[in-house]
């Protein structure tokens, strides 16, 4: 008999508390809604239907990328080369 009474107990505060979490939630659906269909006209408007010019612009820019970090990465070689004298290090007294 006390199982039942806890059940029913937690049934009623289970349903007491669902209009405390539904509430201002259509607010939050114009809000959402909107904001999905936002995204959708920006991927609509990003679509190409020919996976050749995704895949070719997509390995252009890899390889813009890679050729602008082997720059760097030489540059970074060239400024240690300049470096004539090696640094000390700091004593710990």
């Amino acid at each position: 008999m006390k199982v039942v009474k806890i059940i029913l107990a937690l049934g009623l505060i289970v349903i007491a508390n669902s209009g405390i979490v539904m509430a201002n939630i259509a607010h939050f659906d114009e809000v959402w809604a909107k904001r999905a269909q936002r995204a959708k006209q920006i991927a609509e408007k990003a679509y190409d239907p020919n996976p050749h010019h995704v895949a070719n612009h997509l390995n252009h820019k890899t390889h813009q990328a890679h050729k602008a970090h082997k720059r760097d990465l030489k540059k970074q070689g060239e400024n240690k080369k300049k470096e004539s004298k090696p640094r000390k290090m700091p004593r710990n007294v």
